[in-house]
């Protein structure tokens, strides 16, 4: 009688735990070429740049990247690739803009905002990739 009431109990955990995993894997997003829309808030930040990307008091020529720091936090399935790996609990992501959107920034910098961002991840995969998954901006819009 107890080895069968464990048993059941040992069931529903095990439901439990896969409904977990694939409600989890049901709010991954996708790499490119897939478009995803993101909120959170933006920041710049300047981080030392070539020659050695250590430190720009040190020689290192200064870098200024954008990074947007999620609501939420993200995971990400990686391709069938050897770039873009799978992530999970991903908070900040560098920004790849493209030249008209770095006057919209520019107004917003220095102010806590929303920003909403359209576009597509990529895994980082040079040394000027400062965060693990990168979005490539297509559009970029303050929440009000």
């Amino acid at each position: 009688m107890v080895p069968r009431a464990y048993s059941k109990i040992l069931t529903l955990l095990l439901l439990l735990c896969a409904s977990a995993v694939c409600a989890t894997a049901q709010q991954c997003l996708s790499y490119e070429p897939a478009e995803v829309q993101l909120s959170g808030t933006i920041s710049k930040q300047v981080v030392p740049g070539p020659p050695n990307y250590q430190n720009v008091r040190k020689g290192d020529k200064p870098e200024t990247i954008w990074i947007l720091t999620l609501d939420k936090a993200i995971c990400v399935t990686g391709n069938t690739d050897d770039v873009n790996e799978p992530e999970e609990d991903v908070t900040d992501l560098q920004l790849v803009l493209q030249q008209n959107h770095f006057a919209q920034l520019r107004r917003m910098t220095g102010q806590k905002v929303q920003v909403v961002s359209l576009g597509k991840l990529f895994h980082a995969h040079t040394a000027h990739h400062r965060t693990k998954v990168l979005l490539d901006v297509k559009e970029i819009s303050q929440q009000r």
